[in-house]
């Protein structure tokens, strides 16, 4: 027998292993595809009920908080979300994410001074959400809005702090 031949028992040997690392790969990939392909997903929002548009008074911004269903890769759970709403003369409807531009401190709207007003460093921002003064490097960032059945709808995203350019994250 030369050196070279393969006996039957190292070739079951080897297909055996053969079989095995096959298998293995195929799970790998499988289990891979499965718990990583979800996670790494970008996430579409949805449209989110924020009330009704009859409550809206034009040029004075409202305060609004709803639930929103947020899914991660697998799971689901609902989270509150607040946003600021305002009614134009033109009964258009503007709603802006309540996360200063700056940082992300919550800001509030001071109706003696016709402004909002962000505590944490001195952003201020007029109705239109315009930057009036502090270090908010953009204006407030707006949320798409739709009024069906006269529900105000909003598609809350959130967006990158501190950047000059509105970039969603």
């Amino acid at each position: 027998m030369s050196t070279n031949e393969v006996s039957r028992r190292s070739f079951m040997v080897r297909t055996i292993i053969a079989i095995f690392a096959f298998i293995g790969a195929s799970l790998a990939v499988m289990l891979g595809g499965f718990g990583i392909i979800p996670a790494l997903k970008k996430r579409e929002p949805g449209w989110s009920d924020a009330g009704t548009v009859a409550e809206l008074v034009a040029g004075q911004p409202q305060e609004r908080r709803f639930s929103e269903l947020v899914k991660s890769g697998w799971q689901s759970e609902k989270q509150e979300r607040t946003i600021w709403i305002v009614k134009k003369p033109d009964n258009s409807v503007v709603a802006y994410s309540s996360s200063c531009t700056h940082l992300g401190c919550g800001y509030r709207w001071i109706a003696g001074q016709q402004r909002f007003a962000c505590p944490c460093h001195g952003s201020l921002f007029d109705i239109n959400g315009a930057v009036l003064a502090g270090p908010a490097p953009r204006p407030l960032d707006t949320l798409p809005t739709r009024v069906e059945n006269n529900r105000l709808l909003v598609q809350y995203e959130v967006f990158q702090l501190g950047s000059t350019a509105k970039v969603r994250v």
